[in-house]
């Protein structure tokens, strides 16, 4: 493979572009706020600072959440062979194995939270769409809020369970190329 991290990259990005918005809303923009809710509408009114941050709090996860497998990328296409297991100092006199798994180093827990980030990507996105799509094809359901159904059923979870599904596909590709 010419460039096993090109999905991943491009993951990263679906995942800043997520996270744009959130930075937008929170420096009190409000273009397409109504697709998320009138609920987000009138709580930012009513307490526009606290709003404010929790979206702040928002973006930055969604961007750790773009970033981090970026970063176990590079960490595991960079990184020396190494043992996976060490020698315990203890004999196998005692009962014990003579062989201990090492705790996880740094490479290995990023990649298992970008794992974990791919699978709740898939399965947030997934459901999400799933739920709001049935909300709006349900034959005689009254809406309460029909702009944030069609938001959310278009634009939101599509967009979550798309950068889920890239990233999952780019973390299956590294894996093929690098010894995991």
């Amino acid at each position: 493979m010419k460039h096993p991290t090109a999905l991943i990259w491009c993951a990263g990005l679906l995942g800043l572009l997520n996270a744009a918005p959130s930075y937008y809303w929170a420096a009190g923009g409000d273009a397409l706020l109504g697709s998320i809710g009138q609920w987000l509408i009138d709580l930012r009114a009513e307490m526009p600072g606290l709003t404010g941050l929790a979206l702040l709090g928002i973006a930055l996860g969604k961007t750790g959440a773009a970033v981090v497998p970026i970063v176990a990328a590079h960490q595991l296409t960079s990184r020396r062979p190494t043992s996976r297991r060490v020698r315990s100092r203890t004999a196998s006199s005692e009962g014990l194995s003579p062989v201990r798994r090492r705790p996880a180093s740094r490479e290995e827990r990023c990649w298992n939270l970008s794992r974990l980030v791919a699978a709740g990507l898939i399965v947030y996105g997934a459901a999400g769409l799933l739920v709001n799509a049935g909300l709006l094809l349900w034959p005689g359901l009254d809406l309460q809020d029909p702009t944030a159904r069609l938001g959310q059923a278009l634009l939101w979870y599509p967009m979550l369970l798309l950068w889920g599904l890239v990233l999952a596909a780019g973390l299956r590709r590294l894996r093929a190329s690098v010894a995991v």
